[in-house]
């Protein structure tokens, strides 16, 4: 079972990493159109298509069904090893709309906000800003908890010196003078400390809140860019090949 879960996930980088690559192309009519995908039909059928300059089987028999057919060695390599990967169709068929996606990044500037192109790319800012309000929230949870750190040290500095003092007012009276100066300047310092800490704690509430904020955000608006919800981490993955870098 384990195996064949390395096997999947292997797979879908794969196709993330062909989505990427495909050669797309973007007009009004049709949101996305792949030019057939891959040097010809991706299958090796069709008239022939997909070989390479050829016209299916080596003497040119447009059915092709003696080599040239689907994935007996005259697919040119649109099945084989470092080709169209088995499951970009199911990829395709998850993303449905999204597929759209392939477009080019100056489709999706100049994208109407309610296109298909304009929704995708909604999703793809409010995804950064997510990415962006998570990282806040992160960086704001670690300065609170060194915060706490500081004060829990501070308050220990505090007792220690107190019963430094308690004992040398029993022992050794001349320290004394010096423990109070101890004691009282741990006293100011626990205080700056806690205080400290009140703030970082109210500054990683909010950064939290804004982040779950932003994080339904991104979710809202992918989901109103595709049509097949709930739109599935896999899926999501995808559209996310698909939009680096644009």
């Amino acid at each position: 079972m384990i195996a064949k879960t390395i096997v999947k996930l292997a797979a879908s980088t794969a196709v993330v990493a062909f989505l990427a690559a495909l050669p797309v192309t973007f007009d009004a009519q049709h949101l996305l159109s792949a030019s057939n995908a891959v040097a010809g039909n991706g299958h090796g059928n069709g008239g022939g298509n997909g070989n390479g300059g050829g016209n299916g089987n080596g003497g040119g028999n447009g059915n092709g069904n003696g080599g040239g057919n689907g994935n007996a060695g005259g697919n040119a390599g649109s099945n084989s090893a470092g080709g169209h990967p088995a499951n970009h169709g199911a990829v395709a068929s998850a993303l449905g709309a999204l597929n759209a996606a392939h477009a080019s990044a100056t489709a999706f500037a100049n994208a109407s906000p309610n296109s298909r192109i304009g929704k995708i790319g909604a999703y793809k800012s409010a995804a950064a800003a997510a990415a962006s309000a998570a990282a806040a929230a992160s960086s704001s949870d670690a300065a609170a908890a060194a915060a706490a750190a500081a004060a829990t040290a501070a308050a220990a500095k505090l007792a220690a010196d107190q019963a430094t003092l308690a004992a040398d007012t029993i022992s050794t009276p001349a320290n004394v003078p010096a423990d109070q100066a101890l004691v009282n300047a741990d006293t100011s310092a626990l205080a700056t400390a806690q205080a400290n800490q009140t703030a970082a704690d109210a500054a990683a509430a909010a950064a939290d809140a804004a982040a779950a904020a932003a994080a339904t955000a991104a979710q809202d608006a992918l989901n109103a860019a595709a049509n097949k919800t709930p739109v599935s981490p896999d899926t999501q993955a995808a559209l996310d090949g698909l939009l680096a870098g644009k």
